[in-house]
């Protein structure tokens, strides 16, 4: 039996500036039953928001990796959700966790940046995408 401590937290921040924004917390190495927890919350959070712009924090600061079927399931929610998103800011403590980030950036079209420090990814989600509006509120 594994009793290590794993998970997908979820929340909704707010940065202090009239911005809110979607918050995950990755802990341990994540299962498939991980995500078929997550993607449910995460889908009922989105549902009925016409054409969603999502900001979100993601940190991976204490993520240990993902099993074969859970790696999967990350895949298929950033196909199936991947347009919901406007900018990622990933918080991260390793230079393979800051790899997956940049691959993640070349195959998706969501402005994805990896970061060292917490405050420094709140800052770059609270700037506007070229010229754009900035997050919604």
């Amino acid at each position: 039996m594994d009793n290590q401590r794993h998970g997908l937290f979820i929340g909704i921040e707010h940065s202090g500036s009239d911005h809110f924004f979607l918050s995950l917390k990755a802990i341990g190495k994540l299962t498939h039953q991980d995500y078929q927890v997550m993607v449910p919350l995460l889908e009922a959070a989105i549902e009925g928001v016409v054409q969603p712009e999502l900001y979100a924090l993601i940190d991976v600061t204490e993520l240990q990796g993902w099993d074969a079927e859970a790696l999967w399931d990350d895949l298929k929610l950033g196909v199936t959700h991947g347009r919901d998103f406007k900018k990622i800011a990933v918080v991260g403590r390793s230079g393979w966790q800051q790899w997956m980030t940049k691959v993640a950036d070349w195959f998706t079209p969501i402005d994805i940046e990896y970061f060292y420090q917490r405050q420094e990814a709140v800052d770059w989600l609270e700037q506007p995408i070229d010229g754009q509006h900035t997050p919604p509120n």
